[in-house]
Parts: structure tokens; C-alpha cells; sequence
């Protein structure tokens, strides 16, 4: 079956549908990423960045306004390490600044936390998160132009420091021009694994529920292939139309593994089958030109998928956003509207009938006076107590022949 065959058939079988249509006034977009809960999308590029409230269409304030001496914004990803906790957002320039934002619980402003220059100022490629973070200390690895991999962490006082990923787990590192994909040891940043895909890779995303990672090989589509695979075999190429210029086009991950998505130079964004490999349908991003930036995110059996295209200048940028319930929602264990205004009802009445009694008491009887005598009080102070975490720097050198 030829691909427009199949994009006939994959749009007559929709299944996401258009949540909102966004415009800000940001130029170019670079780098869009969804907020853990699907609540929130950032998207950055050469005006610096900007935040919305997906469901309300509005946006947030920022006190991040340094885009002129920081460089254009190339990469975003939004930490989380409990459910509870207020998310973190981190993203890189291209003038080698990572900087994370966190939403004030006074006045709900995203304030910077923490600012770095990473080395001499090189352009930071890509980042990642680790997930298995604690609570206290949040480890990000920052791929950068210059060959470095570098692993931070944020501890509890929003103070970064480099330390490398504990409890063995791996790095994964994707080249870009030289097709190398390489896995570093969690401990040391020794090079445990390094084969060459049969592409270039463009843009590279993983599941490692999945074992699986997935890479725009530029030329027909996205080839998938296993984390562990010592074959080195692509197990899948999910075919799209030829494109007219070979650009980079982000790919993601969604409905926890279960689809494909990616971008295109045609005005389409594709959603393919992970098992089966075929196109599931093509979201109708624009009439024609390079859809480079997406982003996805499940939360709740919900997939959200953002999607952009660059512009010339300081015109307006236009993002789209698709929701699909691949699985049932859970209901929020919030009580109903009327089991809440009785409960409200009940509560008022209540303390009217107690202030009522307290009120009749003390007009029915006469005040009693006691006299104490100044007890002597003894007053016991604990120490400051100041823990100062230390500090590890450990730099993770690729083998040479890797390009960021």
C-alpha cells in the first residue's frame, strides 16, 4: 500500500482531537515540553521562553528575561520527584546556560532557582532527568557541542552541583552526524556499549519501559531499534513521505509506548503503530512546510501532543496541541457538589449552635479570678545545625569519534 494510500485511510480514522491552537509572540520555537500532570507547556526558542496554562490558554509569569546574553533556548524538560511536589522546569541555551525554574507557592510566578554557564559556553544540545531522583536531590545529565556530557544535580537548597548517577544507572548518548550510539557506565562515564545505527540520526527518544528507543534516520521515517539489541539490527522503520530536505525532526514516544510520533517537512505530524508499524493517523499541523518540534506527554490515560513549526524573525509562533483517552480516566477522589454543600451546610450549622451555647454560659455565670505566682521557666536552645553537602565534579569524555 503506498504512504498516500495510507494517510488517505489514517485520516479518515481520527482519533486525536485539536484541545487548543496557541500563538505567541516568541519567533522561532525550538524546544516545547508538557509538565508531568499535562497541566503545563513550555516552549523556548530565540525570544527565551515562554509558559501556559494549557487549560485556561493563558500565560504564566516568568522571571526568566535573559535571552539576550544567555543565548536562544534549545532544550526544555520538566522534573518531578513525587507526585506532591511542585514540578521543576530546566532548560539549556545556546551559550551554554542551564537554568531551572520553580513555580512560587505566594505569588505563583516561575522564579529561577538556580543559573549556571556550564564550561567555556558551548551550546547545550539536549538533556534528560533522572527518574529515579530523590526527593531532596534531582540529577540531570546535559549533553553539550563540545563532546561533554556532564551529570548535575539540584539538591534541596537549589544549589547545582556535578556529580554522576548513582545506583548504575546508565547514560544513553546519541550522535548526531556520526550515527553512534553509546552507553556510559553509571559510576564512571566509561563506555560500556557503542554501535553505529544505519542512519544519521536526527533526534533520538527512549522507553525504557519498553527497552526500546526510536530515531528520525532522515531519509524515509523512524527506525526503532532495542536498547540491548547486540545485533544491532533496526527492529522497525515506520515509513513516512519522502522528505524534500534532510533536516532533523524530533520523534517521541506515547501512549506509554504503545505509538510513535513525529514531525515531518510537510505540515503533518504522524502517529504510527509501535507493534504493527502502521501509520495510525497524521495530524494536520499545517498546509505544508517542516514540522521539527513536538513534544508528548501520558498522564492519567491521556496523551498530549504539542506540536510547532520555525519561523522567520520575530513573527508569531503557532503550536497545536491533540489529546486522545487511550485508557479509561481515573476519577478524581474529590467529593461531589452536593456532597459538598450539605457537608458546608452542616458545618456553618454547627458552629452557630456551639458559638449559641458558649455565648449563654458566659452570660449565666460570673468570672473567677485566680492569682498565680510567676513561675521560674527554664529556656533551652538547640544549636544551629548547618549540613554542607559536598561537592563531586566528574566529567564524562564520549569516545572521540562522537558528535553531540
Amino acid at each position: 500500500m503506498s504512504f498516500f494510500a495510507r494517510w488517505i485511510r489514517a485520516k479518515s480514522n481520527q482519533r486525536y482531537k485539536l484541545l487548543t491552537r496557541l500563538t505567541t509572540p516568541i519567533g522561532s520555537v525550538h524546544a516545547l515540553a508538557i509538565s508531568n500532570d499535562g497541566q503545563l507547556l513550555v516552549c523556548g526558542g530565540t525570544e527565551g521562553v515562554k509558559l501556559c496554562d494549557i487549560n485556561s490558554q493563558k500565560e504564566l509569569a516568568c522571571s526568566s528575561h535573559h535571552h539576550e546574553s544567555r543565548g536562544t533556548v534549545s532544550c526544555a524538560a520538566w522534573t518531578l520527584t513525587r507526585p506532591t511536589a511542585a514540578e521543576t522546569l530546566c532548560y539549556g541555551t545556546g551559550l551554554g546556560y542551564v537554568v531551572f525554574l520553580r513555580r512560587s507557592l505566594i505569588d505563583k510566578r516561575f522564579q529561577e532557582i538556580c543559573t549556571r554557564r556550564l564550561r567555556s559556553g558551548f551550546k547545550i544540545t539536549c538533556l534528560s532527568w533522572d527518574s529515579t531522583s530523590s526527593e531532596a536531590n534531582t540529577r540531570i545529565a546535559v549533553g553539550m557541542r563540545d563532546k561533554i556530557v556532564q551529570v548535575l544535580l539540584l539538591n534541596a537548597n537549589s544549589q547545582l552541583q556535578s556529580v554522576v548517577f548513582a545506583e548504575n544507572r546508565d547514560i544513553y548518548v546519541f550522535g548526531l552526524y556520526d550515527r553512534n550510539f553509546i552507553t556510559l557506565e553509571g559510576k564512571d562515564g566509561t563506555v560500556v556499549r557503542e554501535f553505529s545505527c544505519q542512519s544519521v540520526i536526527g533526534h533520538a527518544a527512549v522507553s525504557l519501559k519498553r527497552g526500546l528507543f526510536v530515531v528520525d534516520n532522515a531519509m524515509d521515517g523512524f527506525t526503532m531499534y532495542c536498547l540491548e539489541n547486540e545485533g544491532e539490527e533496526p527492529i522497525r522503520t515506520f515509513t513516512t513521505a519522502v522528505p524534500s530536505m534532510s533536516v532533523p525532526k524530533q520523534v517521541a514516544f506515547g501512549e506509554e509506548g504503545k505509538v510513535i510520533a513525529g514531525g515531518s517537512d510537510n505540515g503533518l505530524v504522524y502517529i504510527f503503530n509501535r507493534k504493527a508499524g502502521e501509520l495510525l493517523e497524521a495530524l494536520h499541523h499545517a498546509d505544508g512546510g517542516l514540522v521539527q518540534t513536538i513534544a508528548t506527554r501520558d498522564f492519567n490515560g491521556r496523551c498530549t501532543i504539542a506540536s510547532v513549526s520555525p519561523v522567520q524573525g520575530c513573527r508569531n509562533a503557532t503550536i497545536k496541541l491533540w489529546m486522545y483517552d487511550y485508557a479509561p480516566r481515573k476519577a478524581p477522589k474529590t467529593p461531589s457538589n452536593n456532597y459538598w454543600s450539605l457537608w458546608h451546610m452542616w458545618m456553618v450549622l454547627t458552629q452557630v449552635l456551639i458559638l449559641l451555647s458558649m455565648s449563654i454560659f458566659l452570660m449565666s455565670t460570673k468570672p473567677v479570678i485566680f492569682r498565680v505566682p510567676d513561675p521560674d521557666v527554664s529556656h533551652t536552645s538547640f544549636p544551629d545545625i548547618r549540613i554542607r553537602p559536598t561537592s563531586i565534579y566528574v566529567r564524562i569524555r564520549p569516545a572521540s569519534n562522537f558528535r553531540a
